[in-house]
């Protein structure tokens, strides 16, 4: 269990991040207009700043942990996965009516 000082921390993380985020929208949206305004037969300059500050963004998701909120963490691939999607199919086609969880999955 997280303790209250610890979530309260993570919180203002997550709201940098969301702030981060708007400030990202907005400063790229004055760039591309800028782009449209002066020089839309050039080359898509903005695209450098888009870039490398949204390469920027998705390393600061992943370390304050909103990377989970962008991309849900699933744990897929692995045998456990595995199991559950050939019970699930099974289930769906009526060959074994129920199969009983396997040790792995009781001890979850």
């Amino acid at each position: 269990m997280l303790k209250e000082e610890e979530i309260r921390k993570k919180i203002k993380a997550l709201k940098r991040f969301y702030l981060d985020v708007i400030n990202f929208a907005i400063v790229n949206g004055i760039l591309i207009l800028i782009w449209l305004t002066f020089d839309k037969t050039g080359t898509f300059w903005p695209k450098y700043v888009l870039l490398i500050w949204g390469i920027l963004l998705v390393f600061k998701a992943y370390r304050t942990g909103s990377i989970y909120l962008i991309f849900p963490r699933k744990d897929f691939l692995n045998r456990n996965w595995e199991e559950k999607k050939v019970r699930e199919l099974l289930r769906k086609q009526h060959i074994h009516p129920k199969i009983p969880p396997s040790k792995k999955e009781k001890e979850k």
